[in-house]
């Protein structure tokens, strides 16, 4: 009998289940667990988990559409591999694996000398890793730790989290440092990483290297981490059972919030075994650098391995050989190599480790401290510790940049290896010790300056099979041009290169193989391993070296494979080579600049401190880092010769260097583009390449245009409703008004303004418009400048023929209230409207009115005249009149521009001839200098003298010479130079080549640019003179077609993509079309488009199309082109035909299903088609065919379903449904669902485990459990609800917390207990942007808002909200800012006579004398409602900070936080179960 076709589903159910089971066919301990790719919705995955029988765990780690799914019905751990079939039909899994557990150990060497120790005193010279303790006895401590801390680097805002057993977050030396949100418990699944005590195994490794990366320093019990003001936390995830989903979860905790992952662990370090991570594993590492901190790549550290005993080789590891994490080998403090240490090429660099005698003190178990002294776990917690001292210097730096920093500083000279060899880059490289000995100062010294390197580019390169021949070497040389064919591939210079192999083997352990780069450098990706008798070979396997790394990529590359037979080996079968692929990562640009020495005719004395600085430019001074190596004519951005990335043209004809194009702005080669009008940024200058737009717009999808938002009276303050037009600014003769967003008139005397004509304590001139006197003292507003001529008065003043008089009966120092009486005025006010000293209207003539306010001087800012306070320019920092020409003094002003004092003006950068100074003014350069950084250090003198010493020494030419600019020349030769680089052209010298010509730095000659071009390189030409525009690198008076002439910029500017030639960049300037369009008002239109709505071009006529038809391009009813409803052909149907579905996207009849008959759309079967012998029914969304008559098919014959089935399949018995009065449990019709089941459509399900009974739903319901009925977390009970999800008392379930909240205690986003972006300020339980300086919180609204000018810092509006005052002035007891005639020091106080004395001896600083007025404490204590207490009492804990005591909740006795479930001992009434006291204890 003919077989029946097998569905598409059941074929994709195959392809799962047989590529899961091979996945698996070597494993040895399979879980209950699942991990799942499913894409939809949360609520869909919990539809396909409960309906297969599967409990939904959570999304996985940080992965999107991953999650866990465990199968009740499965053994926890079992060796036998359980295939869900039913779980593989489903169309919605598009991928799934079964959980194997993992071995993976501890990297501290097996010979390790562990001592525990009690110090009682500080262990600081023990610390040879860090410091020197003693210079003359031969100490070297190379990794220049200390010189890190000296410049300042501590680790203070990096977050380091250890994956390993758990720390102690107790220890001592770990407390102040620990940081709970960088910490969770996989095993456990809960917030505390605390080791397992109970357990005999040595569960302290974790907390060993936690030590070594963060220690506290000062007063520590056992030693001081290498970055001791980090953040660390630990993820306890190898105290328990590992599989691919823990490793993935530990790994994408929080990417966001750590920076570093450390993982001291691999795969047994056995010489036979080779693994790496997972699917689940490798997904997560590669998003970590994508997108973990903020875009800029989360940090991996891995330990090379401590194989090297047993002959085992790091690339057999998947960890530390991947391009992800960062290979951490170990030295001893002599520089040798430690026996346990493995070679191999993915090893970056070394750090120092303990070593036969050498020994290091770290934390111990139970809050001891500990002698260890091997393994690389040690060495990558050292590395560790620098690396966050490098984050500390720049933040910035992305994953790459942290390596890149890591080549370009490790020093090789201390360590002792056979191999050592330069590569083609000229990098010192070896197998043992990759780029050599981690240096912390230098690593924060380059840091402190780094560029980012430019983008990474992949250049994949295949080759052929081959055979590998016992006793002789396999060659396989590939020649690779670095993908330069392909522009987003293009690798010049390489980084990391990865061999992929497919390689079958009898017996792995006798291959070893090495890679040779074009350059020559021998990389050995796999050494002979004695151990590995696996006949497994290679499948895909990934060998990484970076022994290549800055070489060129283009060339050939040389693969070699040995085949040693061992004796163990009996086989005769030949290993093949039977594909291997060669990866190359790296950059298509040079990722730093490369020094260029130029030829100079007199060598100038320098600093030796600046040399690297001054050695790319051609004066005797720093140049701009944005300039190139070209040089530069001053040290601004705006004085390169030519730029090192980008440069924005002005129209006054200048320039200016930059980093990346500025918002509003596109890149073209090196050239800044503006963008249109409407674009915030974008990919070119036309009106539909814009990637986001301007307040005001929005980005239409689809068509990279921006669309102005109409909304009434709500625009944004950057956009104005002026006609029907959405504009940044108002046309001429208006003004924007801020309050309603309209474009409102100005004064009919004035051609511009910024506001309503009158102003406010000024009247407006009309002749001079924009000039503005100032109103007398008495009046609000005025029309002159005089007491007469006021135009409105103040409160409690009327308007009598023009003067502002008192309204009232009262006399001066008194107001009168409501009633009609009079009452004294504050003592500071002369006359008043109330009595609060803000109430003040005039003053005596010792005190200035500011704001309402008398005070005895005017705040900074301002300046005192006619009895009031005026604000001064915003150039000026202090003044002493109105006007940009009346400072005193200088700051950065409101635009954030630093601004220097000279004569009087703020300016933004001093003069020629003068220098800034620290205090923010300009001071003049030495006599004859044009450019300085100081009175003493003279970079650039004027003609005739050249610098020496720092000053100008006046050119004094020999006998025989002559002077000539800045040269003396004897016989047509330059003899002395009085700068540091001299070019010629023509018959003259120049320091720089003049307009017009580039330098060819080789010959030392200036070569002329094309006719009409200003500026140029050897390449292409980048501006052009007046009247010519720049088309592809070259000048030109007309542009070419698709082009044209933007006569702002000078460029040739791409016309819209409907014009064929424009005269602008929008869709309405089209000059002529391409073919099928026309010219319709300067647009280019189809036919179709240029006719009305049913009509079409027909001889330059427009014609009606047929009625059915909703255009078309003929008359006929088969000539539509789009159709009201459906198109079946190009015929417009009222229905679409059997088979057919109307598709609302495209507008077309298109096909259903493969099985439908009829359908509502492409995913959607309502009707299956039938044949005369087989029925079908819906299934998963589709057709299967499924016999319907009481049978099932057995080739082509129907056979009858047991007695009650309905429908079955397989076989007989094997029920799809049943007879209503039957229910269906495990494919069987019974009568009654067993004992903990319930009813659901007609199945029987399983109730949860802890159940006896539960409703519909699987909610447990009765009195009987078979455990503790606690809350519910995806249908699981648990004690608590993990960390990010709260407990909802009334449904007893564990709900997830708003995504702002790390901790919550219910749903809202205002219900938060810590926040998931540690830079955010918990405020009423909502996680708000930190207030800015000068700034307070709203309690009712939660915004921020501006202190009163007199504050520094403060906690309300008002002048008596201050917490803190500017420099000079001092917080009185009302909370004012008043004048200080004296300046406390940070341990006094002051009273309210001004006078400063000492805080209390237990406060660190204070706001009275007591013991009880500490406002913070003394290291090592406490503060207590005021108090300084050396630890917290019973009832209180420790908060995060580790400086101040706060209450424990009200159940606990004693407690670790605030919550109920933090307790550590419970009030006397009370019963501690879990972690929570309780009144009554459940049954168990």
């Amino acid at each position: 009998a003919e077989n029946l076709l097998i569905p598409a589903e059941m074929r994709r159910f195959l392809a799962l289940w047989m590529g899961t089971l091979l996945q698996f066919c070597h494993a040895t301990i399979y879980t209950n667990d699942w991990a799942v790719k499913i894409g939809g919705d949360l609520e869909s995955v919990d539809r396909i988990a409960e309906k297969y029988g599967f409990t939904n765990m959570g999304q996985i780690g940080d992965l999107k559409s991953y999650y866990s799914f465990r199968h009740q019905e499965t053994a926890n751990r079992s060796t036998v591999f359980f295939a869900v079939q039913i779980l593989c039909v489903s169309l919605e899994v598009e991928w799934l694996e079964q959980q194997v557990i993992q071995t993976r150990t501890k990297r501290d060497s097996g010979r390790s000398h562990t001592q525990t120790l009690y110090f009682n005193d500080p262990v600081w010279n023990s610390l040879w890793y860090i410091h020197c303790s003693d210079e003359s006895s031969g100490c070297q401590s190379h990794m220049n730790i200390a010189g890190a801390w000296r410049r300042g680097y501590t680790g203070k805002g990096v977050v380091v989290s250890v994956l390993d057993d758990g720390i102690e977050r107790e220890h001592p030396d770990l407390k102040p440092n620990y940081d709970r949100l960088a910490s969770y418990d996989m095993n456990g699944q809960d917030p505390d990483p605390s080791v397992n005590s109970s357990n005999n195994a040595a569960n302290y490794h974790g907390t060993l290297c936690a030590g070594i990366v963060a220690a506290a320093a000062n007063n520590s019990v056992c030693t001081v981490g290498v970055s001791f003001h980090a953040r660390i936390g630990g993820i306890r995830m190898l105290d328990g059972d590992v599989t691919d989903i823990v490793e993935a979860e530990s790994l994408s905790l929080r990417p966001q919030y750590i920076d570093i992952y450390l993982a001291g662990w691999g795969p047994q370090d056995d010489g036979a075994t080779l693994e790496g991570p997972g699917p689940l594993t490798r997904l997560v590492l590669r998003n970590g650098i994508q997108t973990g901190r903020r875009g800029r790549g989360s940090i991996f550290i891995w330990a090379s391995g401590n194989g090297g005993r047993r002959g085992d080789h790091c690339s057999c590891d998947g960890y530390s050989s991947s391009i992800y994490t960062i290979s951490i080998s170990s030295s001893t403090q002599r520089g040798s190599q430690p026996d346990y240490l493995e070679r191999c090429s993915s090893t970056l660099a070394a750090a120092y480790s303990g070593g036969e005698t050498e020994e290091m003190v770290t934390l111990g178990p139970q809050q001891s401290c500990s002698k260890v002294r091997s393994g690389t776990s040690l060495s990558s917690s050292i590395a560790a510790g620098v690396i966050a001292l490098t984050l500390e210097a720049n933040s910035l730096l992305t994953w790459r940049d942290v390596q890149h920093i890591i080549v370009r500083t490790s020093k090789a000279h201390h360590l002792f290896a056979p191999d050592w060899h330069v590569n083609g880059a000229g990098f010192k490289v070896s197998h043992l010790y990759g780029f050599g000995l981690l240096d912390a100062e230098s690593m924060v010294k380059e840091a402190e300056h780094w560029k980012q390197v430019p983008s990474q580019h992949e250049c994949v390169e295949e080759a052929a099979i081959q055979i590998i021949h016992p006793g002789s070497v396999l060659t396989s040389v590939y020649e690779t041009t670095g993908c330069s064919s392909e522009a987003l591939q293009h690798v010049v210079y390489v980084e990391h290169v990865i061999v992929r192999v497919i390689i079958t083997h009898s017996h792995r352990g006798d291959l070893s193989i090495t890679l040779t780069s074009p350059s020559g450098t021998v990389s050995q990706l796999l050494a002979n391993r004695p151990l590995d008798d696996s006949s497994e070979g290679f499948q895909n396997w990934e060998f990484m070296t970076a022994h290549c790394w800055g070489e060129q990529a283009a060339g050939e590359w040389t693969l070699k494979i040995q085949d040693t037979p061992s004796q163990k080996r009996d086989s005769t079968e030949l290993g093949v080579l039977k594909t291997w692929s060669l990866v190359i990562y790296g950059t298509a640009e040079q990722p730093y600049p490369v020094h260029r020495e130029r030829a100079r005719s007199a060598e100038i004395p320098m600093d030796g401190d600046l040399t690297e600085e001054y050695r790319a430019s051609a004066l005797a001074g720093p140049c701009d880092p944005e300039c190139s190596d070209d040089g530069c004519e001053g040290p601004g951005p705006q004085q390169c010769v030519t730029c090192l990335h980008f440069f924005l043209k002005f129209k006054n004809n200048t320039r200016l260097c930059v980093s990346e194009c500025p918002k509003g702005f596109w890149g073209d080669r090196r050239r800044c583009k503006r963008c249109y009008s409407s674009c915030e940024s974008c990919s070119g200058s036309r009106s539909d390449q814009c990637t986001s737009c301007q307040p005001g717009h929005h980005l239409t999808e689809g068509t990279n245009t921006c669309t102005c938002v109409t909304v009434p009276h709500a625009l944004s303050t950057l956009s104005s409703l002026y006609g029907n037009r959405c504009q940044r600014s108002c046309a001429a003769g208006f003004y924007h008004d801020m309050q309603d967003g309209d474009c409102k008139p100005c004064h009919k005397a004035c051609a511009t303004c910024a506001g309503e004509s009158e102003v406010k304590g000024h009247e407006l001139n009309l002749s001079l418009c924009a000039l503005l006197f100032r109103c007398d003292a008495s009046c609000l507003t005025c029309v002159g400048p005089s007491r007469g001529n006021c135009s409105s008065c103040s409160s409690g003043h009327s308007l009598q023929e023009g003067v502002c008089v008192v309204n009232t009966v009262c006399t001066d120092g008194e107001y009168q209230d409501s009633n009609g009486k009079c009452h004294a005025c504050d003592a500071t006010c002369l006359k008043c409207t109330g009595p609060q000293s803000e109430d003040c209207i005039s003053c005596v003539s010792s005190r200035a009115l500011d704001e309402g306010r008398c005070v005895l001087a005017c705040a900074k800012g301002k300046y005192q005249s006619g009895g009031q306070c005026h604000l001064c320019d915003h150039t000026c920092a202090t003044c002493v009149d109105a006007g940009p020409a009346n400072c005193t003094s200088c700051d950065t002003d409101k635009f954030g521009v630093e601004r220097y004092l000279y004569k009087g003006l703020c300016l933004d950068a001093c003069p020629e001839t003068f220098y800034h100074t620290k205090d923010r003014s300009c001071e003049p350069c030495s006599d004859h200098c044009q450019l300085c950084t100081s009175p003493s250090h003279c970079l650039q003198c004027n003609s005739s003298y050249y610098v020496s010493d720092g000053g100008c020494v006046k050119l004094e030419c020999g006998e025989g010479k002559h002077g000539h600019m800045d040269f003396c020349v004897c016989e047509g030769e330059l003899q002395v130079s009085t700068t540091a680089f001299v070019i010629s052209f023509q018959d003259g010298c120049y320091k720089n080549c003049p307009a017009k010509t580039y330098a060819v730095e080789e010959e030392m000659t200036c070569v002329p640019c094309d006719d009409n071009c200003v500026s140029c390189d050897v390449h292409e030409c980048y501006w052009c003179e007046t009247d010519l525009f720049l088309s592809e690198g070259r000048c030109v008076s007309v542009c070419p077609d698709g082009f044209y002439g933007d006569e702002d910029t000078n460029d040739c500017e791409e016309c819209h993509s409907d014009c064929v030639t424009c005269s602008g960049p929008e869709d309405n300037d089209c000059l002529s079309c391409e073919e099928g369009k026309l010219l319709e008002n300067e647009e280019c239109v189809s036919d179709h488009e240029a006719c009305p709505i049913k009509t079409f071009r027909n001889d330059g006529a427009c014609e009606d199309c047929h009625l059915s038809c909703e255009s078309c391009f003929g008359e006929d009813k088969n000539q539509c082109a789009t159709c009201a409803k459906g198109l079946s052909g190009q015929t417009c149907v009222s229905k679409c035909p059997a088979g057919f579905f109307a598709s609302r996207l495209s507008g077309l009849c298109e096909a259903c299903p493969p099985g439908c008959l009829q359908c509502a759309d492409a995913q959607r079967c309502s009707r299956c088609q039938s044949t005369p012998n087989v029925k079908c029914t819906m299934y998963v969304c589709a057709c299967l065919y499924v016999f319907f008559n009481r049978g099932y098919p057995v080739g082509q014959a129907c056979r009858s379903c047991a007695p009650g089935c309905v429908s079955c399949g397989r076989n007989a018995t094997h029920c799809l449904s049943c007879e209503e009065s039957l229910l269906l449990h495990k494919h069987q019709c019974v009568e009654e669902c067993p004992p903990a089941h319930t009813v659901r459509d007609g199945e029987c399900h399983r109730c949860p485990l802890v159940c006896q009974e539960c409703n519909p739903l699987e909610q447990c319901t009765g009195t009987e459990t078979q455990g503790k009925l606690g809350q519910t977390l995806y249908g699981l009970c648990v004690l608590d609800c993990p960390e990010g999800f709260f407990e909802d008392k009334e449904r007893g379930e564990c709900l997830r917390c708003h995504p702002d909240c790390a901790l919550c205690d219910g749903p809202n986003s205002n219900d938060c207990d810590a926040c998931m972006d540690r830079e955010a300020t918990l405020h009423n339980g909502a996680c708000l942007p930190a207030c800015p300086s000068h700034t307070y919180r709203d309690h009712m609204t939660g915004d921020c808002k501006d202190c009163d000018a007199s504050c520094l810092m403060c906690f309300g509006p008002h002048a008596g909200s201050c917490t803190s005052c500017q420099e000079g002035q001092r917080l009185d007891s009302h909370n004012h800012c008043v004048p200080s005639d004296s300046k406390c020091s940070i341990h006094q106080y002051t009273d309210q006579d001004g006078e400063c004395h000492p805080c209390h001896k237990y406060c660190h600083r204070c706001s009275a004398p007591g013991k009880t007025h500490c406002l913070s404490c003394n290291q090592r204590h406490l503060l207590l409602n005021g108090t300084c207490v050396d630890e917290c009492p019973t009832g209180y804990y420790e908060d995060d900070s580790g400086q101040k005591c706060e209450p424990c909740h009200a159940a606990c006795q004693s407690c670790v936080g605030k919550h109920s479930h933090e307790c550590l001992t419970c009030k006397a009434h009370l019963f501690r179960e879990g972690k929570e006291c309780v009144q009554t204890c459940q049954h168990r």
